[in-house]
Protein backbone atom coordinates (compact mmCIF):
# COMPACT_ATOMS: atom_id res chain seq x y z
CA UNK A 1 0.00 0.00 0.00
CA UNK A 2 0.95 3.66 -0.06
CA UNK A 3 2.88 3.04 3.46
CA UNK A 4 5.47 0.29 1.70
CA UNK A 5 5.59 2.72 -1.76
CA UNK A 6 6.86 5.50 0.77
CA UNK A 7 8.97 3.40 2.97
CA UNK A 8 10.91 1.44 -1.05
CA UNK A 9 11.54 5.39 -1.87
CA UNK A 10 13.29 5.97 0.90
CA UNK A 11 15.66 3.53 0.34
CA UNK A 12 16.03 4.98 -3.29
CA UNK A 13 16.65 8.55 -1.93
CA UNK A 14 20.43 7.69 -0.84
CA UNK A 15 21.91 7.99 -4.58
CA UNK A 16 25.92 8.09 -5.39
CA UNK A 17 26.89 11.62 -5.49
CA UNK A 18 28.74 12.25 -8.83
CA UNK A 19 32.26 13.53 -8.42
CA UNK A 20 31.84 15.86 -11.26
CA UNK A 21 29.10 17.70 -9.21
CA UNK A 22 29.64 21.25 -8.04
CA UNK A 23 30.75 21.54 -4.26
CA UNK A 24 27.39 23.15 -3.11
CA UNK A 25 25.39 20.63 -5.24
CA UNK A 26 27.30 17.62 -3.17
CA UNK A 27 26.72 19.63 0.03
CA UNK A 28 22.81 20.62 -0.31
CA UNK A 29 22.45 16.75 -1.47
CA UNK A 30 23.98 15.77 1.82
CA UNK A 31 22.29 17.55 3.85
CA UNK A 32 19.16 17.23 2.35
CA UNK A 33 19.54 13.27 2.69
CA UNK A 34 20.43 13.84 6.38
CA UNK A 35 17.42 16.01 7.19
CA UNK A 36 15.48 13.20 5.18
CA UNK A 37 17.03 10.49 7.62
CA UNK A 38 15.84 12.17 10.18
CA UNK A 39 12.74 12.36 9.47
CA UNK A 40 12.72 16.13 9.24
CA UNK A 41 10.57 16.01 5.80
CA UNK A 42 9.67 19.78 6.17
CA UNK A 43 13.41 20.90 6.40
CA UNK A 44 14.58 18.26 3.35
CA UNK A 45 12.24 19.79 1.36
CA UNK A 46 13.01 23.23 1.79
CA UNK A 47 16.88 22.10 1.07
CA UNK A 48 15.55 20.36 -2.22
CA UNK A 49 14.16 22.98 -3.54
CA UNK A 50 16.59 25.52 -2.53
CA UNK A 51 18.71 23.05 -5.15
CA UNK A 52 16.04 23.03 -7.58
CA UNK A 53 16.12 26.70 -8.08
CA UNK A 54 20.22 26.82 -7.88
CA UNK A 55 20.49 23.89 -9.93
CA UNK A 56 17.67 22.96 -12.20
CA UNK A 57 19.10 20.10 -14.40
CA UNK A 58 20.24 17.93 -11.49
CA UNK A 59 17.58 14.71 -11.81
CA UNK A 60 18.72 13.64 -8.04
CA UNK A 61 17.47 16.86 -6.29
CA UNK A 62 13.61 16.56 -8.43
CA UNK A 63 13.90 12.98 -7.42
CA UNK A 64 14.89 13.50 -4.10
CA UNK A 65 12.54 16.41 -3.52
CA UNK A 66 9.29 13.84 -4.94
CA UNK A 67 10.45 11.14 -2.58
CA UNK A 68 10.50 13.95 0.54
CA UNK A 69 6.64 15.43 -1.34
CA UNK A 70 5.76 11.67 -0.96
CA UNK A 71 6.67 10.95 2.68
CA UNK A 72 4.22 14.64 3.52
CA UNK A 73 1.45 13.20 1.39
CA UNK A 74 1.85 15.65 -1.25
CA UNK A 75 0.98 12.61 -4.21
CA UNK A 76 0.09 14.99 -6.48
CA UNK A 77 3.40 17.33 -6.17
CA UNK A 78 5.40 14.58 -6.22
CA UNK A 79 4.16 12.96 -9.03
CA UNK A 80 4.88 15.89 -10.86
CA UNK A 81 8.31 16.20 -9.52
CA UNK A 82 9.26 12.59 -10.22
CA UNK A 83 7.89 13.33 -13.80
CA UNK A 84 10.63 16.14 -13.95
CA UNK A 85 13.30 13.56 -12.57
CA UNK A 86 12.80 11.24 -15.65
CA UNK A 87 12.76 13.93 -17.96
CA UNK A 88 16.41 14.88 -16.87
CA UNK A 89 16.99 10.83 -17.36
CA UNK A 90 16.20 8.84 -14.36
CA UNK A 91 14.69 5.68 -15.41
CA UNK A 92 13.81 4.81 -11.83
CA UNK A 93 11.30 8.14 -11.69
CA UNK A 94 9.35 6.84 -14.52
CA UNK A 95 9.31 3.14 -13.32
CA UNK A 96 7.71 4.47 -9.54
CA UNK A 97 4.99 7.36 -11.58
CA UNK A 98 3.62 4.13 -13.69
CA UNK A 99 3.39 1.90 -10.39
CA UNK A 100 2.09 4.63 -7.93
CA UNK A 101 0.17 6.93 -10.45
CA UNK A 102 -1.24 4.74 -13.22
CA UNK A 103 -3.62 7.82 -14.09
CA UNK A 104 -0.90 10.56 -14.00
CA UNK A 105 -1.96 13.47 -15.93
CA UNK A 106 -4.95 11.95 -16.23
CA UNK A 107 -3.49 9.36 -18.59
CA UNK A 108 -2.64 12.04 -21.15
CA UNK A 109 0.87 10.34 -21.58
CA UNK A 110 1.11 7.27 -23.28
CA UNK A 111 3.25 4.90 -24.99
CA UNK A 112 4.29 5.13 -28.25
CA UNK A 113 2.92 1.28 -28.73
CA UNK A 114 -0.41 2.08 -27.24
CA UNK A 115 -1.09 5.47 -29.50
CA UNK A 116 -3.28 5.04 -32.63
CA UNK A 117 -1.25 7.79 -34.27
CA UNK A 118 2.70 7.64 -33.62
CA UNK A 119 4.71 11.01 -34.22
CA UNK A 120 5.61 12.36 -38.05
CA UNK A 121 7.59 15.29 -39.21
CA UNK A 122 6.41 16.79 -42.41
CA UNK A 123 9.20 17.60 -45.14
CA UNK A 124 8.17 19.67 -48.33
CA UNK A 125 4.78 17.94 -49.22
CA UNK A 126 5.61 14.72 -47.91
CA UNK A 127 4.78 13.17 -44.36
CA UNK A 128 7.38 10.43 -42.73
CA UNK A 129 7.28 8.86 -39.24
CA UNK A 130 9.75 10.30 -36.74
CA UNK A 131 10.75 7.12 -35.57
CA UNK A 132 11.77 3.84 -37.15
CA UNK A 133 12.48 0.45 -35.45
CA UNK A 134 12.30 2.67 -31.85
CA UNK A 135 15.24 4.90 -33.64
CA UNK A 136 14.67 8.20 -35.00
CA UNK A 137 13.86 8.05 -38.58
CA UNK A 138 17.52 7.99 -41.09
CA UNK A 139 15.74 10.51 -43.23
CA UNK A 140 15.09 13.10 -40.49
CA UNK A 141 18.80 12.39 -39.46
CA UNK A 142 20.01 12.99 -43.13
CA UNK A 143 17.96 16.32 -42.87
CA UNK A 144 19.83 17.33 -39.78
CA UNK A 145 23.40 16.18 -40.68
CA UNK A 146 22.92 18.37 -43.92
CA UNK A 147 21.75 21.26 -41.70
CA UNK A 148 24.83 20.90 -39.99
CA UNK A 149 27.18 21.05 -43.13
CA UNK A 150 26.04 24.44 -43.96
CA UNK A 151 26.35 25.86 -40.46
CA UNK A 152 29.49 27.93 -40.27
CA UNK A 153 29.73 26.79 -36.24
CA UNK A 154 28.91 23.01 -36.44
CA UNK A 155 30.82 22.41 -39.85
CA UNK A 156 34.02 23.57 -38.03
CA UNK A 157 33.24 21.32 -34.56
CA UNK A 158 35.28 18.59 -33.61
CA UNK A 159 33.92 16.69 -30.85
CA UNK A 160 30.70 14.93 -30.32
CA UNK A 161 26.72 16.09 -29.30
CA UNK A 162 24.20 13.53 -27.87
CA UNK A 163 20.53 15.17 -27.81
CA UNK A 164 17.52 13.75 -26.70
CA UNK A 165 14.16 14.07 -29.09
CA UNK A 166 10.64 14.11 -27.88
CA UNK A 167 7.51 16.04 -29.59
CA UNK A 168 4.69 16.90 -27.81
CA UNK A 169 1.24 17.03 -27.89
CA UNK A 170 1.05 20.64 -29.20
CA UNK A 171 3.26 19.55 -32.11
CA UNK A 172 6.77 20.96 -30.92
CA UNK A 173 10.12 19.41 -30.72
CA UNK A 174 11.13 18.98 -26.88
CA UNK A 175 15.45 18.64 -27.09
CA UNK A 176 17.65 18.28 -24.72
CA UNK A 177 21.23 18.73 -25.25
CA UNK A 178 23.13 16.07 -23.20
CA UNK A 179 26.48 16.41 -23.98
CA UNK A 180 28.73 18.61 -25.99
CA UNK A 181 32.21 17.86 -25.61
CA UNK A 182 35.21 20.68 -25.73
CA UNK A 183 35.37 23.62 -23.53
CA UNK A 184 32.28 25.50 -21.58
CA UNK A 185 32.60 28.39 -24.22
CA UNK A 186 32.49 26.51 -27.27
CA UNK A 187 29.85 24.01 -26.30
CA UNK A 188 27.28 26.92 -25.51
CA UNK A 189 27.98 28.19 -28.47
CA UNK A 190 27.41 24.33 -30.34
CA UNK A 191 24.22 24.30 -28.18
CA UNK A 192 22.63 27.74 -29.20
CA UNK A 193 23.18 26.74 -32.96
CA UNK A 194 21.88 22.92 -32.69
CA UNK A 195 18.31 24.45 -30.98
CA UNK A 196 18.20 27.17 -33.80
CA UNK A 197 18.69 24.58 -37.01
CA UNK A 198 16.48 22.06 -35.13
CA UNK A 199 13.49 24.71 -34.42
CA UNK A 200 12.69 24.91 -37.86
CA UNK A 201 14.29 21.93 -39.50
CA UNK A 202 10.84 20.29 -40.14
CA UNK A 203 7.22 20.64 -39.34
CA UNK A 204 6.90 18.26 -36.26
CA UNK A 205 3.09 16.40 -35.47
CA UNK A 206 2.27 14.96 -32.21
CA UNK A 207 1.11 11.51 -31.65
CA UNK A 208 -2.32 11.56 -31.53
CA UNK A 209 -4.89 9.01 -29.69
CA UNK A 210 -8.77 8.91 -30.38
CA UNK A 211 -8.27 11.91 -32.85
CA UNK A 212 -6.46 13.87 -29.55
CA UNK A 213 -2.94 14.78 -29.40
CA UNK A 214 -0.78 13.21 -26.49
CA UNK A 215 2.47 13.28 -24.95
CA UNK A 216 4.49 10.17 -25.11
CA UNK A 217 6.90 8.64 -22.19
CA UNK A 218 9.76 7.30 -25.06
CA UNK A 219 12.61 9.29 -25.74
CA UNK A 220 14.87 8.92 -28.13
CA UNK A 221 18.68 9.79 -27.85
CA UNK A 222 20.97 10.20 -31.06
CA UNK A 223 24.94 11.12 -30.56
CA UNK A 224 26.68 12.32 -33.54
CA UNK A 225 30.28 12.55 -34.28
CA UNK A 226 32.28 15.32 -35.50
CA UNK A 227 36.22 13.87 -35.19
CA UNK A 228 36.73 13.96 -38.99
CA UNK A 229 34.53 16.96 -39.43
CA UNK A 230 30.56 16.95 -39.95
CA UNK A 231 29.19 13.04 -40.57
CA UNK A 232 28.62 12.07 -43.75
CA UNK A 233 24.70 12.13 -45.05
CA UNK A 234 22.60 8.97 -44.43
CA UNK A 235 22.08 6.60 -47.43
Amino acid sequence: MKKNIRLTILLLLITPICFSQHVEEKKLIIEGEKAFLDKDYQKAKEIYRNGITLYPNNRDFWFNLAATELNLQEDEAASEHFYQAYQLGDSEALAIIKENFPNFRNGSIMSIYDVEEKPKFLYGKKEYSFVVNNNLNPKYVSLLVTRFKWSDIISKYKGNISVQFQINKFNNLDVRILRVSGNQEEAEKIKKEMLSILKDLVVYVSAKHNGENVDLWEKWIQTFDFFMGPPKEWK
